[in-house]
């Protein structure tokens, strides 16, 4: 038996270094967080293009090293020295905790360049010289144990540093020598975004130096000027023990009576949005955060600005193409820790919270990537569990950083809920009065844009399905009856979804999207599907309606712990109903579904018990009678002319489709839904104090 030992060839240090970081601007990135480590106040990078030799510098007036601290650890690959308890000490000056984790950053040089120069000093210590030319280096020994070495010199007459310490780090040779003026934007782009600009850090400043490319990008608005242009902020923390503070502001420009409008709650709960199979244990799903959800994530703080891209509104808040074009550039949602930023989310084409699959999903309300800025703030003493991956491109996903995720996504979607009424108010502004569009102009026009894009063959049938299928639930409308249904809204709702497919052609958006937007409207066709296939009318009680509607939900009551007073059961009047059954059950379990949803909410909101009450009343001069679900939730917090509106709903993810197909489904037998607050009928049907949150009332007639 031979014990064997493994052996690194030293061309595994070129490996590292060309394909650990993704591109040139990233491996500044990693440069400079280097500087962030060393207590730097300032960082210079420069970009030398023009000269006969050009460079790549990164200068620094951090704590600067000494001839032990390049031995044992700029020299030693993989070092431990920012890893595990001893690496997370706090820096001397700034107290700050250290960034990098792997001890692998300086490869990225090898990105860069394949010479460096590096000069530091401690202050008042000899300054500290060596140059590595990567190919000799590596060249020197075919195995790393194979005694790769590099000579460093002392300067007593400091060359760079005649006061004070720092490191420079000057890089030639380069990989690329020549830059195009878009990548010298977008590395200027990612260097002003190293800092968070709400909350910047008044000790670290960077600054990109472009001698002979200034002109290169002097046209550049500043982050604070764009950012004061945005129509919607929102400003956010979650704390350890789950609070959820926010302020919302919409500051319109002044615009066709558009007025200044907000709102703020220093002490929120953060209700979820759901995840797959939450419910799995057999556990209801949780509303609202539980504080356990951020363990290894510690507090989440942040704010979130965002843009209406009509040019209408554009240009009221300054330069519409200047506006359109830094948000192209820097539009996403970022993540920094400690104040600095965590690449590579918020990048171009980087939709970590998946917010534009939501938007497609769900159109009314939804933001999508390219309509907003975001900046989250963690805390890296108290986030040890969210992990950066090697290569530097986000955090490893586990089961942390999928809560991380999630919590992120639901103060999202609470800021979009608190957004979409005044959305509406802008659109209403732009547009004047609500006007349906007829259908089949905005058809037309869609077949217009897909031809001119080469892209009939594809569109083409998708565009004749949908008419066929509108077609057709017209001529059954018309065949049974129901020819006086409002649908238009429907068709409205409708003719939104064909625009937005419209745009996306237009913007050469990719298939998966496309095919996702035509998912969108196949979605809306089929919710008032089952009003056309409805059963013939038949005679019941709403006695029986409820009871039955109870039966399917009555586990769900026990097992939410909500309290159930049912007046029908307790010699509450009864009255003859003539309808489709089966509409009528599933416009009865939309309304209990919502009223059970509510009620727990404001239950585990303000720790008190949930109840849901069902009353009847008879009115024998109208020959008319009345059904009200009643519950002791918040009530509702949208405006009631967008209540039952697809798609607008002001609970975590809703559809907002529950209410507008009960709406349409007593319609169809003649009747009404009325949508008001537990207080408005409290008189009329005597309910209890306790019962202070929404009621939906159906409304019958006596089949004549």
């Amino acid at each position: 038996m031979a014990d064997l030992k493994m052996r690194v060839q030293s061309h595994v240090l070129k490996l590292l270094g060309d394909q650990l970081i993704g591109h040139d601007r990233l491996a500044v990135f990693e440069l400079v967080k280097n500087s962030y480590d060393a207590d730097a106040e300032r960082v210079d990078v420069t970009l030398d293009l023009e000269c006969d030799e050009p460079y790549i510098s990164i200068k620094d007036d951090g704590c600067g090293m000494s001839m032990d601290d390049i031995e044992s650890k700029w020299l030693e690959i993989g070092t431990d020295s920012k890893r595990g308890l001893k690496g997370k000490i706090p820096s001397k000056k700034f107290k700050r905790l250290p960034l990098g984790e792997k001890g692998v950053g300086r490869l990225a040089i090898q990105k860069l360049g394949d010479s460096v120069q590096l000069v530091t000093r401690i202050a008042n210590a000899p300054e500290l010289e060596f140059k590595i030319v990567w190919d000799d280096l590596i060249g020197g020994g075919k195995y790393l144990d194979q005694g790769l070495s590099i000579s460093v010199k002392r300067n007593m007459v400091p060359k760079v540093f005649k006061t004070g310490g720092g490191t420079l780090l000057k890089i030639t040779d380069l990989s690329r020598p020549e830059w195009s003026k878009r990548e010298v934007r977008d590395l200027y782009r990612l260097i002003t975004s190293l800092s968070n600009p709400i909350n910047k850090i008044g000790s670290f400043d960077v600054e990109l130096h472009l001698p002979g490319r200034e002109e290169d990008i002097e046209d550049l608005p500043s982050a604070q000027d764009m950012l004061n242009a945005a129509i919607w902020s929102f400003d956010f923390a979650v704390s350890e023990s789950g609070r959820f503070s926010w302020e919302y502001k919409f500051k319109p420009p002044a615009y066709k009576g558009l007025k200044h409008d907000g709102d703020a709650n220093p002490a929120d709960k953060l209700e979820l949005v759901k995840v797959v199979d939450e419910d799995d244990d057999g556990k209801p799903p949780a509303i609202f955060l539980d504080p356990a959800m951020l363990a290894g994530i510690g507090p989440i703080k942040g704010k979130i600005y965002a843009y209406h891209r009509r040019t209408e509104i554009l240009k009221e808040s300054g330069s519409a193409k200047l506006i359109t074009d830094w948000i192209r550039s820097q539009s996403g949602v970022r993540v920094y820790r400690d104040q600095v930023r965590v690449f590579n989310y918020g990048e171009p084409g980087d939709d970590w919270l998946g917010l534009n699959v939501r938007r497609i999903n769900r159109p009314a309300g939804k933001l999508g990537t390219d309509s907003l800025i975001g900046y989250i703030d963690l805390n890296l003493a108290k986030s040890p569990g969210l992990k950066e991956k090697t290569n530097r491109e986000g955090f490893d996903e586990n089961d942390v950083y999928r809560n991380f995720q999630r919590v992120v996504l639901s103060v999202f979607d609470k800021f979009e809920r608190l957004h979409g009424p005044h959305r509406k108010q802008i659109d209403k502004a732009i547009k004047g009065e609500s006007k349906i569009i007829p259908v089949e102009e905005a058809f037309d026009a869609l077949n217009e844009i897909a031809k001119k894009n080469n892209l009939e063959s594809e569109i083409k049938p998708v565009v004749e399905s949908l008419q066929s299928q509108l077609n057709s639930y017209r001529t059954v409308m018309l065949n049974s009856g129901m020819a006086g249904l409002n649908l238009s809204l429907a068709f409205h709702e409708m003719v939104h979804g064909v625009d937005t497919l419209t745009r996306q052609l237009e913007g050469n958006t990719s298939k998966t999207t496309l095919q996702q937007t035509i998912v969108h409207l196949r979605k809306l066709l089929d919710t008032f599907k089952p009003l056309l296939n409805k059963e013939r009318a038949r005679k019941t009680t709403i006695r029986e309606l409820v009871a039955r509607a109870l039966d399917m939900n009555s586990g769900r009551f026990k097992r939410h712990d909500l309290v159930l007073s049912n007046h029908l059961s307790d010699g509450g009047v009864s009255f003859p109903v003539s309808g489709p059954l089966n509409l009528l059950m599933g416009a009865i379990n939309n309304i209990i579904d919502n009223a059970i949803y509510w009620s727990r909410y404001q239950a585990q909101k303000e720790d008190k018990q949930g109840a849901v009450l069902i009353m009847t009343q008879w009115d024998s001069d109208k020959r008319s009678g009345s059904l009200a679900i009643i519950d002791n939730g918040p009530g509702f917090e949208l405006p009631l002319d967008q209540l039952g509106t697809p798609f607008v709903s002001n609970r975590a993810e809703g559809m907002g489709l529950g209410l507008y197909y009960s709406r349409m489904v007593m319609e169809s037998i003649d009747g009404s839904l009325v949508l008001c607050s537990a207080d408005e009928i409290r008189d009329d049907f005597q309910i209890p104090d306790a019962y202070d949150g929404a009621a939906i009332i159906f409304q019958f007639k006596e089949e004549k």
